[in-house]
């Protein structure tokens, strides 16, 4: 894995909204997957949304347009979320949004971790020559 891509290594819980330092990803021409996964339980019905904001190279962390993952649910240790993407512009912010759903100071999802990974490991379907 690329270290450079590692946006979020999980040394630390998530215990509240976070913006990960933007990232030069593009212009791309075969898609990526960014990847989110949860070391610990959070309490039931706890939600966490990532968000992509894609930008461009006069401003790297200025949202041109964006795109959002489906809704984790967190209440379960080693939740996982992929959303592959891909996109012509230069660099990628991703925003995790948490929601506490008793709306305490109490939510921790654990050391989450965040990495974009290719979306195939291969350049070549198996039935071309």
């Amino acid at each position: 894995m690329d270290a450079n891509l590692v946006l979020r290594t999980g040394s630390a819980d998530l215990t509240a909204d976070e913006t990960l330092t933007s990232v030069r990803i593009g212009p791309m021409l075969r898609p990526m997957v960014l990847c989110v996964m949860t070391e610990d339980a959070s309490e039931a019905s706890d939600t966490l949304d990532v968000e992509l904001e894609f930008c461009d190279s006069s401003a790297t962390t200025t949202q041109v347009y964006n795109m959002n993952s489906p809704q984790m649910d967190v209440s379960a240790a080693g939740a996982i979320v992929r959303v592959p993407f891909i996109t012509p512009l230069e660099y990628l912010q991703v925003k995790l949004n948490v929601t506490d759903a008793d709306s305490g100071a109490d939510f921790n999802a654990g050391g989450v971790k965040v990495w974009i990974e290719p979306a195939a490991r291969y350049t070549k379907t198996s039935l071309t020559s």
